[in-house]
């Protein structure tokens, strides 16, 4: 009989034990991106199967609370491009104001909510810019395309993989390389309304272009995993 092979963990690259002495130790199977950013009213009338990636318990909860930002900072994007979607994801702040870090930190996103943009110019009514920690939802949206990068080539990639990261708010945004790549390759996503995205390797790097809530999408240029080791 073939030796069970122990997986290993896509955020930390170690062997994820089968029955570690350590219980942050042991396989907690992580939901690329992160099950929170489905609205509870969409699992429970889609009840999509969300893709699923090997960590550690431990390297799981170390990107909780930034998950948490990301969902919450990054909403005004989705309440200035894609109303009914901002009604689910308002409706699951609503469920979710019972938590008792949830309320403190909208209250400190929209606090620094404006209707006048950083270049000073005066936004149309019903639209609003929010200052938001750039380290912090750059580390998620790389958590998601390593994740993407794991199901593609099963080889780690490191955070230092990344080589090129931007937040494209609207289309006219986006770099000519990655609305180039779109057409070699077929959106994938379990549900594209909440998140889908697009890979193609190429040079020895992988061309990821990731659409969140039809609103946003984080282009992305990695180098290839295997050149890494």
């Amino acid at each position: 009989m073939a030796k069970r092979l122990d997986p290993l963990c896509y955020l930390c690259g170690d062997v994820i034990e089968h029955n570690p002495h350590d219980g942050d130790m042991k396989l907690s199977m992580d939901h690329i991106p992160p099950k929170q950013f489905f609205p509870q009213p969409l699992r429970k009338e889609l009840n999509p199967n969300l893709d699923v990636a090997p960590s550690h318990k431990k390297c799981n909860n170390a990107y909780k609370d930034d998950e948490d930002y990301f969902y919450t900072s990054l909403y005004p994007l989705v309440a200035n491009s894609n109303t009914r979607m901002a009604k689910a994801i308002f409706s699951d702040f609503v469920r979710r104001s019972r938590k008792k870090q949830t309320p403190a930190m909208l209250r400190k996103i929209f606090s620094d909510a404006s209707g006048i943009s950083a270049g000073g110019i005066i936004l149309p009514y019903g639209k609003i810019e929010v200052l938001v920690d750039e380290a912090r939802i750059q580390r998620i949206a790389g958590k998601i395309a390593r994740g993407i990068l794991f199901w593609s080539t099963r080889v780690f990639s490191a955070e230092s993989t990344i080589v090129d990261m931007r937040l494209c708010e609207k289309p006219s945004e986006v770099p000519d390389w990655y609305q180039l790549s779109w057409g070699a390759v077929p959106a994938k996503g379990a549900y594209p309304k909440v998140f889908s995205y697009k890979s193609l390797p190429f040079d020895r790097h992988h061309i990821l272009s990731l659409l969140f809530w039809e609103a946003f999408m984080f282009c992305i240029t990695a180098r290839d995993p295997k050149d890494m080791i």
